[in-house]
């Protein structure tokens, strides 16, 4: 019997305006690994994949979806961009 397992939906199926969209690059972090994830725009259904500073791969989309399952099955976590702090004018009563 095979085991059914919930699949995590890859950021680049999901649209602007979807819960959990984020723009690339999609960046996979562990401890001090990180591997970065960016669509090929020369070469249409491909990605880019970058492991540190290690050499950058073109992937399919199918080969990068599974890498992507994998990594997170390794462990690694999905870096949500860091939001830009706005600037609060404090009013004092003099």
């Amino acid at each position: 019997m095979p085991l059914k397992k919930k699949q995590v939906q890859v950021p680049w199926d999901l649209k602007e305006g979807d819960d959990n969209f984020l723009k690339e690059p999609w960046i996979l972090k562990k401890g001090k690994e990180f591997v970065t994830i960016e669509r090929n725009n020369n070469n249409r259904g491909y990605f880019y994949l970058q492991k540190d500073d290690e050499k950058r791969l073109s992937l399919s989309a199918l080969q990068t979806k599974l890498t992507y399952h994998q990594l997170i099955e390794f462990g690694y976590k999905l870096q949500k961009p860091k939001r830009k702090k706005t600037k609060t004018q404090a009013l004092s009563d003099d």
